[in-house]
């Protein structure tokens, strides 16, 4: 008798000892992937039924920063959308679809209502990049952080030397864009930018993920 209960409690730790090394394993984030299907749904939640932010196509690169069930978190990409109340955003007469968040934690959701799932807040002054306006709600580019589901069965996982390169190519980027900047001959639009640079924005996201070296003060919900 002592011998089988000596037995189940040594298979029962091997068993809990390989589901602690599993999970370490899905817990190391962020990944690269790709999608590795026709297409994908990018989803407001971690469930077939949420709302559609953007629909990816196969290839197209993805960041994960996290997992939950058999649902992968990854940042949105730019062509996704997101909603804001048109009640706290004020409009910019210099820049044409550019709005400053007048509120303090401004919900951001998934569709224009607030029956809509929220998926981060955003506080003044922040900027936002509207698309379009519906029923009192603007359509927005996500702010940088934010993040969407995808099934993981339909991403495929990269190395991580492929996360440094890519990074590597985001900042590469952004320096050049900086210098273009740095270079340019209109001083209107420089001052405008110091301008811009010195304004201490907060961004509250759902996002497990740090947030990219930008105008602002990201801080993770």
């Amino acid at each position: 008798m002592r011998y089988i209960i000596g037995l189940t409690m040594l298979f029962s730790l091997f068993t809990f000892t390989a589901f602690a090394q599993d999970n370490d394993i899905e817990e190391k984030f962020p990944k690269s992937g790709y999608i590795k299907t026709g297409s994908a749904e990018v989803k407001a939640g971690d469930n077939a039924n949420f709302e559609t932010l953007c629909t990816l196509e196969k290839s197209d690169a993805v960041k994960i920063v996290g997992k939950r069930y058999s649902w992968y978190k990854v940042i949105l990409p730019k062509k996704a959308s997101l909603y804001i109340s048109r009640d706290y955003v004020a409009l910019t007469s210099d820049e044409k679809g550019i709005g400053i968040v007048t509120g303090t934690s401004v919900n951001l959701r998934s569709g224009p209502g607030t029956r809509y799932p929220i998926l981060g807040e955003i506080s003044k002054p922040a900027k936002v990049y509207i698309l379009s306006e519906n029923n009192g709600w603007y359509k927005i580019e996500p702010p940088y952080g934010t993040a969407g589901w995808i099934n993981s069965n339909q991403i495929a996982v990269t190395e991580d030397d492929q996360i440094k390169k890519s990074e590597q190519e985001e900042s590469e980027s952004k320096q050049k864009e900086t210098a273009v900047k740095k270079t340019s001959p209109d001083l209107t639009a420089i001052s405008k930018t110091k301008k811009e640079d010195a304004i201490d924005s907060t961004i509250r996201l759902n996002a497990n993920f740090p947030p990219a070296k930008e105008k602002g003060n990201l801080t993770i919900r």
